[in-house]
């Protein structure tokens, strides 16, 4: 099958389930795939929006929504400016319909086959969407969530590969699970968050209100968490660390915007790290002598790198792919 054929005849809404099918396992293969997508979208959004006047913008958004999530609805509510929102939505690819084989649904001795959905979202999107049972779920960036079409049975079972910040309705007769990479959430009604990045050694559960529990493959027995306690799980160790946290800074990234008032460096870090997907590391000294006060809104990571620099006594530079900051000179 040609990939590029495949692609264009999904964003024109004549892709068959087969071809569906192919290119979301295209998509799965590797990160560059994602990037070949997300700018042949971006650029396909780009072109039917220039046919449209400013006024019809949202009109656009309605119709582009409509033919790629025919099932159901998915919410997009972020405050945006509207040009922005254009612009989030071209890196947000829904892949519907695909149907899988091997989920048991309620009797052992009655295995059927059911339809998965697959929210991805590229490097620089994120968003708000409704799930089949009620639930909300902010999606971040490099992300990829799987749930049923409908969910049956005696349990919600929804897997993640990114990061994730869930508020599950409750419904005590059917808890909610999340699977991360052996990692399992069990929630009844919450709000929490996980992390689970392919590449990436840790997986996080970070409860923000309500009660859950934590199993799974590589978790030895099980473990209730409270609010604002942060789990983190080395996968290459075995470790397992339990701290308590700010749990506004690990999810501000579902905001527009994200406001410092005289914030201590610590607090700072956190919030770009999960922003921009990115791990920063600084001195002890600088962490602890340095409070910031800045807004971010749309500014790309070096503009707020070099807007840091000349408002505190801040030098950065990049070792591969981890970013350091220490006191200038």
């Amino acid at each position: 099958m040609n990939i590029k054929d495949i692609t264009n005849k999904y964003l024109n809404n004549s892709a068959t389930e087969e071809e569906k099918k192919y290119l979301l396992q295209w998509l799965e293969e590797k990160e560059e795939n994602k990037n070949q997508f997300k700018k042949t979208y971006d650029l396909w959004i780009y072109t039917n929006a220039l046919l449209t006047e400013d006024t019809e913008m949202e009109a656009a958004l309605a119709r582009l929504k409509k033919r790629t999530s025919s099932h159901q609805k998915k919410k997009m509510h972020l405050s945006l400016p509207h040009s922005y929102r254009m612009r989030v939505a071209a890196f947000i690819l829904l892949l519907l319909s695909v149907g899988y084989t091997g989920y048991w649904l309620g009797d052992h001795n009655d295995q059927k086959r059911i339809t998965m959905n697959h929210l991805l979202t590229g490097p620089d999107g994120k968003g708000e969407y409704l799930l089949p049972d009620g639930s909300t779920v902010w999606l971040n960036a490099n992300s990829v969530l799987k749930y049923p079409a409908t969910f049956t049975g005696g349990k919600r079972t929804v897997q993640l590969e990114g990061e994730a910040l869930f508020e599950v309705k409750e419904d005590r007769k059917k808890p909610f699970f999340v699977n991360a990479d052996g990692l399992d959430i069990e929630v009844v009604g919450t709000r929490f968050l996980a992390r689970n990045y392919s590449h990436k050694n840790m997986v996080q559960a970070l409860l923000v209100n309500g009660c859950v529990k934590i199993s799974g493959n590589y978790f030895p027995g099980n473990q209730t968490l409270h609010p604002g306690e942060l789990l983190t799980y080395n996968k290459q160790t075995g470790q397992t660390d339990l701290q308590n946290v700010n749990t506004d800074d690990y999810t501000n990234w579902i905001h527009s915007k994200m406001v410092f008032d005289k914030t201590n460096l610590a607090h700072v870090i956190i919030n770009l790290e999960k922003w921009f997907d990115v791990e920063i590391v600084a001195t002890p000294e600088l962490i602890r002598n340095t409070h910031m006060s800045f807004t971010v809104r749309r500014e790309s990571l070096e503009e707020i790198l070099k807007n840091m620099a000349l408002t505190a006594p801040i030098d950065y530079k990049w070792e591969g792919k981890v970013l350091h900051l220490f006191p200038k000179k």
